[in-house]
């Protein structure tokens, strides 16, 4: 459950360290965001060790400031699956996204829902641990 102003745990390889939720993205009236769903965020915090072995023209869209499309992996609510088990994670923690749903990064760190990768099979070929 991540609404307006939330800090979340970018857990890619992007080099982004920490966002804060600025938008959630669906209907005009839509204030709270759950697994699978697309929010917009802001860095607050990045990685300056892995920023600096990126090429120049990559390090400029992840420095602090900037806005991207990020979808929600992970939430500290429960997950209710369809048999009826209770799935909850110990963050919030979201990964950088383009406008047509797939990830900016080759890497996933951390697990990531079955049912997540079912829906959006981009996010399913860069992680390694499904739960």
């Amino acid at each position: 459950m991540i609404q307006v102003g939330t800090i979340v745990k970018i857990t890619d390889a992007t080099g982004i360290t920490l966002g804060q939720c600025i938008k959630v993205l669906g209907s005009s009236k839509k204030r709270i965001a759950y697994i699978g769903e697309v929010i917009l965020i802001s860095v607050k915090r990045i990685n300056l060790r892995k920023l600096i072995e990126m090429k120049a023209y990559r390090r400029k869209r992840y420095l602090k400031g900037t806005i991207h499309r990020a979808m929600v992996i992970r939430t500290k609510v429960n997950f209710c699956r369809f048999s009826g088990l209770f799935v909850r994670f110990n963050e919030n923690s979201v990964i950088i996204i383009n406008s047509k749903m797939v990830p900016l990064s080759t890497r996933i760190y951390g697990p990531v829902l079955q049912e997540l990768c079912m829906r959006w099979p981009s996010i399913g070929c860069i992680t390694r641990i499904m739960i």
